[in-house]
C-alpha cells in the first residue's frame, strides 16, 4: 500500500510541476511586464546579417522532458521488477 500511494504522490508532483511551470512561461510574469514598460527592451545592438532558425516554444520543451522522464522512469521500475 505504502508503495501505491508513493508512486501516486510523485506522480501527481511531477504533472504538477511541468503543469506550473507550462503556465508560468505561457502567461508572463509581472516584473518583466514592469520593466519593459519602465525601460524598454534595450538596444538592438548591431545591424547583422538575419538568419531563421527553428524555435521550440517552452510547452514543447516541458513536453520533451516530461516524455524523457517518464521513459526514465519506466525503465527503472522495469529494471527494479526484474532484479
Amino acid at each position: 500500500m505504502l508503495r501505491i500511494t508513493q508512486t501516486a504522490f510523485l506522480s501527481t508532483l511531477a504533472v504538477l510541476t511541468t503543469a506550473g511551470a507550462a503556465s508560468a512561461q505561457s502567461r508572463g510574469w509581472w516584473f518583466w511586464d514592469w520593466y519593459y514598460e519602465r525601460w524598454g527592451h534595450g538596444s538592438t545592438g548591431g545591424s547583422g546579417n538575419v538568419s531563421s532558425v527553428p524555435e521550440i516554444d517552452a510547452s514543447s520543451g516541458l513536453l520533451a522532458l516530461a516524455a524523457v522522464m517518464a521513459m526514465l522512469a519506466l525503465a527503472w521500475e522495469l529494471k527494479r521488477r526484474r532484479g
